[in-house]
């Protein structure tokens, strides 16, 4: 089992309170997650499709520049779901071709991003432009890598012809993916084509057969002095054999300085042309934070527990708060006028004494005239001497 079970702590995916669906893949789905102020990528994987839980532990406490935050991970409904920050920027699969300076300047990121997890013993083992997005950065472009540790070769445009042996992800896959995605970026297209996986796996075993500075010179997308400048990175990124191709990120990186400088172009001029193509091809929705014309649509059920005890703690309050204003209600009317209430008690008794006490002269007087009650006789007035 490579996907850890459901825990029991509060989820992500039960504190959402909008779920827009993104993007449809092969692999799983992309919804973006609402919660409060919180916007977080929901990745659903489709039936079959998976990733390595031990690379989602770790992604977890790390904080590289350059990769997606991964949040959460687990099963919900027997899906394997991962939770990270959204990140608000484009896909470089639905970009127009890059002049050749910015895909190097560009590639560069996605380089030193890599060796850092590299050095993490983490191989990402699906680079390909739908995992690679575009962002803003001031009025530059920064690039964030995404989707980190798929078990199985990825897409199979962009994998290594050792990943469809079943060879595991590692750093001279990652190296080869790499070339591929820089060939899409300057041609627009892909290098190898096909729906059929075998065709595939052999077309990359064949890689070393491929000319592509014919290719990308009949694509008329570079000029001479770029094709010569491509040269050394197609010879050290797209081989069959993982010995000959380049012996780690920081040789890559070399490599795409050393090819920025023999185009002629300086940091200036880079920059200037990163600018240029930000206004191209970043749409102006970009910054938008929730597609609010997309209706909800969450692909999961979610876990009630928290709404019945929010639900239970109003009910109770609320029942305090009528037992508050009922005993306010009883003690004001209550205190409302006691003096009185206690002196109606006495005027009462004292009516009904004086009436017993008639009632006891009427009979004394018939029996006895001249005689009074002691009592009657202390309660009279004593007659004041002249």
């Amino acid at each position: 089992m490579s996907v850890k079970s459901e825990k029991s702590t509060a989820s992500i995916l039960d504190k959402a309170c909008d779920c827009a669906l993104l993007h449809q893949g092969g692999e799983a789905d992309i919804y973006e997650l609402a919660c409060g102020e919180d916007f977080y990528a929901l990745k659903w994987y489709h039936s079959g499709c998976r990733f390595e839980d031990s690379v989602a532990d770790r992604l977890k406490h790390l904080n590289i520049p350059g990769l997606y935050r991964v949040r959460e991970s687990g099963v919900r409904d027997n899906t394997p779901y991962l939770i990270y920050d959204f990140i608000d920027g484009v896909s470089s699969a639905d970009v127009p071709a890059m002049p050749v300076a910015v895909a190097l300047k560009l590639l560069r990121g996605v380089v030193q991003t890599l060796d850092a997890l590299n050095k993490e013993n983490i191989h990402h083992g699906d680079i390909n432009p739908s995992n690679v997005l575009l962002c803003k950065s001031g009025n530059s472009l920064q690039t964030y890598m995404i989707d980190c540790g798929i078990v199985g070769p990825g897409a199979l445009a962009y994998a290594a012809p050792e990943r469809f042996q079943g060879r595991p992800a590692s750093m001279q896959s990652d190296l080869y993916s790499l070339g591929m995605l820089l060939f899409r970026w300057i041609a627009g297209a892909p290098l190898l084509e096909s729906n059929v996986y075998n065709e595939l796996a052999a077309q990359a075993q064949a890689i070393e057969g491929v000319d592509i500075s014919s290719r990308l010179y009949d694509l008329e997308c570079c000029k001479p002095q770029e094709l010569s400048a491509l040269e050394p990175l197609w010879k050290a990124l797209l081989r069959e054999s993982l010995e000959n191709r380049a012996e780690d990120f920081d040789e890559l990186d070399e490599l795409l300085e050393i090819a920025l400088d023999s185009i002629g172009v300086g940091e200036v001029t880079v920059q200037t042309a990163l600018q240029k193509y930000a206004v191209e091809a970043l749409p102006e929705k970009m910054g938008k934070k929730f597609p609010t014309e997309r209706k909800s649509a969450f692909p999961y059920s979610q876990n009630d527990n928290g709404n019945k005890k929010n639900t239970l703690k109003i009910a109770v309050l609320a029942l305090f708060g009528l037992i508050l204003i009922a005993v306010v209600f009883f003690v004001l009317i209550g205190t409302k006028g006691p003096d009185i209430d206690e002196t109606g008690s006495l005027l009462l008794q004292k009516s009904r004494s004086l009436e017993s006490v008639e009632s006891g002269l009427e009979n004394r007087e018939k029996s006895a005239p001249d005689t009074l009650p002691p009592a009657v006789l202390r309660d009279l007035p004593t007659p004041v001497s002249e």
